[in-house]
């Protein structure tokens, strides 16, 4: 593992046995004091190093922000053979990418050049659901909290073609399709491709000089190679039944590759931004809308966590709030990644945490790391039930 300030250790990039934890609880760190995250000791800089090698973990990268600062890293693993993992590396963040999709979306909001509640019809129809008259009810803002009545992703269904399960802003249903026709429509609406956009808006402001949104694999460097559950490693945007992104292509839902630095100064410039936007209609911490069972605490299920005063999707990112503060943030789930980012209100204390690992491996380490380094995160049991959905279906085939 790689820190400023230990020397890195080169480990076993090819793992060809997959190791999985039990559901326990690890060990709790006393990383807070005063309800403040403090950087780790060495004591638990070696219990996150044995928790990453327990699970077999290909790569990772692992910060944490004090006031809005990112104070603590480390890394861990080879980004490709030879090449230990390092600020410099580049992780795919799955559905991470969402969050920079919709501050984007706010922004533009903000400066007047995009309406959060005007139908998305007026730039882009997909062919898919031309007609349907569901269609000027699909806004920014209903993709934002995802309640536009998309599938997370049309091949999910039978026929492949996206449509309406129902009528946009009924109800809430978690949809990449969603954001993928927020850009779209974004685009045509500014006569200006999407990332070009994003890069105007929130990467340049942010100072994120390493993120990758759209697909080029020409003299890209500094990538986490995804491995699959044998040990094969695969081209980046490609998956293991051999589908591969095309050159060019992007994806305002899923897939923009970023390093640990670049992240944390995202959510810093996040929480700069809800501080000066609270209590204006482009905030991003307040709870719109209840997520139901997708909940990340799931009040009285016996795991021993206080339930929030409120939680649910706010514009585009995952909201928990108790009495003195709130959480932004989201995570990401994938074949072979699994993240987490979030910050807190009004502390700007936060972390983020990048696995690159077959899917499972990384579900059982990511609660066990997220507990090391901030005992009181409500995360862990999400990703612990998460695990225990996958195993059960995994079990089932």
């Amino acid at each position: 593992m790689r820190t400023d300030t230990i020397v890195p250790t080169r480990l076993p990039w090819l793992g060809l046995v997959l190791l999985l934890a039990s559901c326990t609880p690890s060990l709790r760190s006393t990383v807070q004091t005063d309800g403040r995250l403090r950087p780790p000791t060495s004591a638990v800089e070696h219990d996150l190093q044995k928790i990453l090698d327990k699970h077999r973990i290909t790569t990772a990268g692992l910060g944490m922000l004090v006031d809005g600062k990112l104070v603590w890293a480390q890394y861990h693993g080879d980004a490709s053979p030879g090449v230990p993992a390092n600020a410099a590396t580049r992780f795919n963040v799955a559905s991470i990418t969402k969050t920079v999709t919709a501050e984007t979306a706010l922004r533009l909001a903000e400066a007047g050049e995009l309406d959060l509640d005007e139908s998305l019809g007026a730039y882009w129809v997909d062919p898919d659901i031309a007609g349907d008259p569901r269609l000027q009810s699909l806004t920014a803002r209903t993709v934002l909290t995802h309640t536009t009545g998309f599938p997370n992703w049309r091949f999910f269904r039978r026929d492949g073609k996206l449509a309406f399960t129902r009528t946009p802003g009924e109800a809430y249903g978690y949809s990449g399709e969603g954001f993928e026709y927020l850009a779209r429509a974004i685009s045509n609406k500014l006569q200006r491709p999407f990332p070009q956009v994003v890069r105007e808006r929130v990467l340049e402001p942010a100072g994120m000089q390493h993120v990758v949104m759209e697909v080029r694999r020409d003299g890209l460097r500094d990538v986490a190679l995804p491995l699959d559950d044998e040990g094969v490693a695969h081209r980046v945007w490609c998956r293991p039944n051999g589908g591969c992104r095309g050159e060019g292509s992007y994806s305002a839902a899923d897939d923009m590759l970023v390093t640990v630095p670049d992240y944390a100064r995202f959510l810093g410039m996040v929480a700069r931004e809800e501080s000066r936007n609270a209590g204006t209609p482009f905030a991003r911490g307040r709870v719109l809308v209840d997520t139901g069972d997708d909940a990340v605490v799931l009040c009285g299920d016996g795991a021993g966590i206080d339930c929030p005063r409120a939680q649910g999707y706010g514009l585009g990112f995952q909201i928990i709030e108790d009495e003195a503060t709130r959480i932004v943030g989201h995570g990401g789930n994938d074949w072979a990644e699994v993240t987490l980012g979030y910050i807190r209100l009004p502390t700007r204390d936060g972390l983020v945490i990048f696995l690159n690992a077959p899917n499972l491996r990384g579900l059982a380490a990511m609660p066990e790391l997220v507990e090391l380094l901030d005992p009181d995160s409500p995360f862990p049991n999400q990703y612990r039930r998460w695990l225990a959905h996958d195993l059960a279906q995994k079990a089932a085939r």
